[in-house]
């Protein structure tokens, strides 16, 4: 048994995170809640069949040919992230929040030749926020069943190198008689830990879209964009294991890991918007896929407090490797088809549901050095049996009172789980309302939404370490607008 107190610091990288990506990497970025104006986000973003907003041009870029005259926008917006996780009955809660602006934008018009058919056609300069990244959580609870060391010695039985960081933090035991590395669980014939994993994330997600949209006698309108996607996100967890056994072996071990994700990709939007009479209205869109260039840099600290004990009596020893890594990589995300329908008062208000269709499992993974073959096959494979199609709702409403209108909105994202899965019944749901207010020249829009979702997440693979996550996001936006 080992005996008096070692602190050995590494910091390495492992072989397993070469390739750092997993299926996660596929969702992350597609399976996505808009933000954007206060009108969109108080609406639950169902404004595909009416147009006339910055942000609703993400959904369906005929909108912007909706607009009668020129219009900048601009939307600042704060952020709550609250998550509760229950970890062997034992609780714990996590609140983060931010400032960020969810939409700047800039819409243009220009009337056309009316012999032509076309009576105008507008530009737009927009930026959406997408999705914010900001947020995380911590789980805690005594564990009595398995340890993260179970998972990382049968990972390094099955690929010994002397790179591993457990393996350098002294955590792995060998036993020549079998050939094989045992945890000091194993050899002791218990468990017993108390166990904590805090996560924190960062960044964003974001879309600059320029589109252009024509108006064909006030009642077909057609658009397309051309989107550029910027990402930034950062990601650091800490686990911290502290056996509770008499005389074990090592007193705690911490690893931290840390990665940050950077790129950009492309995309393009068309879309069609009809106004079948004063009170109906459909639209139609369509998203191409979207090609991501990305790049990761990761990085894996172990530190371990081991007892130990010669002949020589009691010492300690010290250790310290370090290295960093990364990697380029391609991510295409899937299309997206949308199909809307409106209801419209000019007096009294409007309606609109929005049905997006989303085939998760289309997702793919590629290397960026332009080899022949993928190192990402096996990886892809795993994406195309775990996810599957989904089908997104928003439903929105305004009604009006004047220059005053109240707004609200639901929506529904289905989990890109397929059924057997876990996470399969993981939904998003979306709660939001809203107030504005309009003059001839200018606009002021508050809006919230709500989303709520539940999940299990793994400390560390094994199924004896889930805990169950809810999540409570929130967005209070306030857009103001001017018209000239």
């Amino acid at each position: 048994m080992k005996l008096k107190i070692l602190s050995i610091l590494a910091l390495t990288i492992s072989a397993t995170t070469i390739m750092a990506q997993n299926e996660d990497d596929a969702i992350r970025y597609s399976n996505i809640v808009p933000l954007g104006t206060a009108k969109f986000i108080s609406m639950g973003g169902a404004m595909g069949a009416i147009g006339g907003d910055m942000s609703a041009i993400t959904i369906n870029p005929a909108g912007v040919g909706i607009y009668r005259t020129e219009q900048i926008s601009l939307s600042p917006t704060w952020t709550t992230d609250k998550v509760s996780a229950k970890y062997y009955g034992t609780s714990a809660n996590n609140s983060t929040s931010s400032f960020k602006f969810s939409n700047v934008g800039i819409v243009t018009t220009f009337p056309a030749e009316q012999n032509l058919g076309c009576m105008s056609f507008s530009m737009g300069l927009v930026y959406n926020r997408m999705a914010n990244f900001e947020g995380g959580y911590t789980v805690k609870g005594f564990n009595s069943m398995s340890s993260m060391l179970d998972k990382e010695v049968d990972d390094f039985n099955a690929d010994v190198w002397d790179g591993n960081q457990f393996y350098k933090a002294d955590l792995f035991v060998y036993d020549s008689a079998v050939n094989k590395y045992f945890n000091d669980y194993e050899l002791a014939g218990e468990y017993g830990a108390n166990q904590r994993k805090s996560v924190s994330t960062s960044g964003s997600m974001g879309e600059y879209d320029i589109s252009l949209g024509l108006n064909f006698s006030n009642k077909w309108y057609l658009g397309g964009s051309l989107n550029i996607m910027r990402i930034n996100y950062r990601q650091m967890s800490k686990y911290i294991e502290e056996p509770d056994i008499d005389n074990f072996a090592f007193s705690d071990f911490t690893v931290t890991d840390e990665f940050v994700t950077t790129g950009c990709g492309v995309n393009m939007k068309f879309g069609l918007i009809g106004w079948l009479s004063e009170n109906l209205r459909v639209g139609a869109a369509f998203h191409t896929p979207t090609i991501l260039t990305l790049s990761d840099d990761y990085g894996t600290r172990v530190e371990s407090n081991v007892w130990y004990n010669d002949k020589d009596g009691e010492y300690k020893k010290y250790s310290d490797n370090e290295s960093n890594s990364g990697v380029d990589w391609n991510l295409t995300l899937p299309a997206k088809f949308i199909g809307s329908l409106a209801i419209v008062s000019p007096e009294h208000g409007m309606l609109d549901i929005d049905c997006e269709v989303v085939n998760y499992s289309s997702t793919i993974l590629d290397d960026a050095d332009g080899y022949i073959g993928n190192e990402y096959d096996d990886l892809n494979d795993r994406i195309s049996d775990i996810y599957r199609t989904t089908v997104n709702l928003r439903v929105g409403g305004e009604m009006t009172f004047g220059p005053a209108v109240a707004r609200a909105g639901f929506g529904f994202y289905g989990s890109p789980y397929k059924s057997g899965y876990e996470n399969a019944s993981s939904n998003k749901l979306v709660y939001s309302v809203g107030l504005g207010w309009r003059s001839q020249h200018a606009s002021i829009d508050l809006g919230y939404s709500l989303t709520t979702q539940k999940e299990t997440t793994y400390l560390y693979g094994f199924d004896d370490s889930a805990a169950s996550l809810k999540r409570k996001n929130g967005n209070l936006a306030l857009t103001f607008g001017v018209r000239f």
